[in-house]
Order: C-alpha cells, then structure tokens, then sequence
C-alpha cells in the first residue's frame, strides 16, 4: 500500500479500492488531474477497504466488485456503516445490469464500468459529492449499457 496523499480544505477525499495495482495508479493520476480532488488510500481487497474507509473517512470511495479475500460487493455493506458520509462510486468490469442493480441496492451511490473514460470518473466523483442526502442512486454505464435495462 503506497502513502495516501492528504487532502486540502475544500477538496473531494477519495478511496481508490481495486486488486490491481496498475488500475490504482492509473486511478490516481486521472484523479490527479483534478485539482478539486486529492486520492487519500488504496486498499488491495474489501477488507482494507473497510479498515481504510474507518481510518481515513473519505468523501467518496472507489470500489472494484472482484477482489480476492473480500469482494467489493460483499464490503459494500459494511462500508455504507462504517463510511456513512462516503459516496460509494462502483469501477468495475463487470458489466451486468443485475450486478449493477445489486450495488445501488446494497448502497452505492453509482455504478460505472472500468472502460469508463477519465472525464466520466471524475466528473462522476463531483456529481456524487454534489448530490443532497435524498437525490436518488443512479446507474451510468460507459461502453453503452442501456440505464433503463440496468433498471429492470
């Protein structure tokens, strides 16, 4: 686990939780291109994802569906308890409407594909935190998944 970066006043915290290291660091830098956003932890499976989102309490948390040890699916629960101000952005490549149906159920507050381009995450990242309490989750698709399918 690389040093987390510490945020400034006014700047989004942000969680990156993904098994694959490249797929951190290339998270990092096209979080990085923001200066309205500031990456402060990884974790490598769900369960560093919850000790991180208890020891850091960011603003928004990245989270990867297929990791070993804990899947993001199976953390995301106990994130949402232990993170409650955090906005939980799913990046995964698993592109089915049930599983992206099954996270905003299970509290994310947005589903976007790995293929997702780095506009797309970051403004997904500003969007989320900019959301009231009672704005309703939402499903976004990169790679052309239709929303009102992942809806039903």
């Amino acid at each position: 686990m690389n040093a987390p970066a510490y945020s400034s006043p006014g700047s989004v915290s942000v969680l990156i939780c993904d098994d694959n290291e490249s797929i951190r660091d290339v998270l990092r830098d096209v979080i990085g291109l923001r200066p309205s956003l500031c990456v402060i932890g990884v974790a490598a499976d769900g369960n560093e994802a919850v000790a991180e989102a208890i020891r850091l309490q960011p603003d928004v948390i990245l989270l990867d569906l297929a990791m070993p040890n804990r899947s993001g699916i199976g953390a995301l629960p106990e994130l949402v308890q232990v993170a409650p101000r955090a906005k939980i952005i799913v990046l995964s490549s698993l592109a089915k409407a049930s599983m992206a149906k099954a996270a905003i159920e299970l509290g994310a507050a947005l589903y976007l594909e790995k293929g997702a381009s780095p506009d797309e995450i970051n403004d997904a990242i500003e969007t989320v935190t900019a959301q009231t309490p009672s704005a309703e989750p939402a499903l976004a698709f990169a790679n052309g998944v239709d929303e009102h399918a992942a809806r039903s």
